[in-house]
């Protein structure tokens, strides 16, 4: 149910300008830093990541005026090869933008290292930021934010955010417009209002029975009936909601902070509402969460490394931590020792609800639902298929409990 999930939601640019005087450009002082973005809007996501990392990395800049910070973005479907390719020319970053997906895969592909220091890192992270960045071999990145999923909704169509999925229902009912996301990964909000996040991570964790599956079932089921109601509709990705929801096509959406939740004021201005996801009659969404921070790339000089490291300090910090998300963006810090208290505004109030009170109560859940992605492979064309009626429950659901084979 996982995917590569880049830094289009939070947070430009060409390599080949930059390696145009090859190796000898790799000055001593001089910082790497490279990431991921999503190419389906590629220009408009360059420019307002770009303007957010450069907002969030001044005091570094400031402090450090004779290092020259260069940004490189590739876009996600071409990272994994593009960072393997400049290693192999030592020309690698010295630092990567990564989360709790990228991360893994990157080690595995020997294109980053651990990081040092472990102890001073657990001093900033709690449990369970730690169980998405460290392994048994260290931490794989220094979580800088985290994007929990939220709901952004029209306050002059919608008084009062559903704080159920029934409520969510009744009002589609009742004229009011709802919008999600196909894809498994945005959707997987759901599944948790259904009952069937224990039974998607005891299949994650290789734990099979003949049984029936009743929570994963009660998904499908519910989405098959989502799908058939005349106010609820599915939608390729996240832009596409947004710019319904400008535009007045929906009045409800699933929606992300950082640089997505900005554009969205910037149009809906106070007609924007925020809350947190829906819940089901008996059991929690489980609303998305990323995690994101970074990496150290692996062809860094000591003087570089030492940079890098110095860059990572310099953001994973209590004051800048408490800076960003005191500016309101939706975004939560990722520093433990960061309180904000969640009655500061409603997008506060909505990213606490998110990730303290409905992720968090599925913490033990989590190692097994990131296991599921690799045993049963990405389940987007399956979900689909079932909103558009190309297969039915019963198929669905074997599909999503049995295993892939390779």
């Amino acid at each position: 149910m996982r995917c590569l999930k880049t830094f289009n939601r939070l947070l430009a640019g060409s390599l080949a300008i930059l390696l145009s005087s090859c190796a000898s450009l790799k000055a001593p002082r001089t910082l790497f830093i490279t990431y991921a973005i999503d190419e389906e809007d590629f220009r408009a996501e360059t420019t307002q990541i770009r303007s957010l990392l450069n907002k969030y990395t001044e005091a570094f800049q400031r402090s450090n005026p004779d290092v020259n910070v260069v940004f490189i973005n590739y876009k996600s479907k071409n990272f994994y090869d593009q960072v393997a390719r400049d290693s192999s020319l030592n020309l690698g970053p010295d630092l990567v933008i990564t989360n709790q997906f990228s991360a893994p895969e990157l080690l595995a592909r020997d294109l980053i290292m651990t990081l040092p220091s472990q102890q001073d890192f657990d001093a900033i992270y709690n449990q369970p930021i730690q169980s998405v960045a460290k392994t048994k071999a260290g931490y794989l990145f220094a979580p800088w934010l985290i994007n929990t999923q939220i709901a952004c909704f029209n306050k002059t169509k919608i008084k009062d955010p559903p704080s159920t999925i029934q409520e969510l229902e009744e009002l589609s009912a009742s004229g009011k417009r709802f919008g999600l996301v196909t894809k498994p990964f945005e959707l997987f909000w759901t599944a948790g209002t259904q009952g069937a996040i224990s039974e998607f991570s005891s299949l994650g964790r290789g734990i099979t029975s003949n049984q029936a599956y009743p929570g994963i079932q009660a998904w499908l089921e519910w989405l098959q009936r989502a799908a058939l109601y005349k106010n609820i509709s599915f939608h390729e990705s996240f832009r596409e909601l947004s710019l319904k929801l400008k535009n007045n096509q929906l009045d409800w959406i699933t929606c992300w902070g950082g640089a997505a939740l900005e554009d969205l004021k910037k149009t809906m201005g106070n007609k924007l509402g925020v809350a947190a996801l829906p819940n089901g009659s008996s059991s929690k969404a489980y609303p998305t969460q990323g995690f994101y921070g970074f990496s150290l790339g692996k062809d860094s000089s000591q003087s570089q490394r030492t940079m890098a490291l110095k860059f990572i300090t310099s953001n994973v910090n209590v004051i800048a931590q408490r800076k960003i998300q005191l500016d309101d963006l939706g975004l939560l810090a990722a520093n433990q020792n960061v309180s904000i208290p969640p009655e500061i505004s409603k997008i506060q109030s909505a990213i606490n609800t998110s990730y303290n009170k409905q992720w968090q109560s599925y913490s033990k859940e989590e190692p097994g639902i990131q296991s599921y992605g690799e045993r049963y492979g990405d389940q987007s064309k399956t979900i689909a298929d079932l909103i558009d009626g190309s297969v039915d429950v019963d198929e669905a659901l074997k599909i999503l409990t049995t295993p892939q084979t390779n």
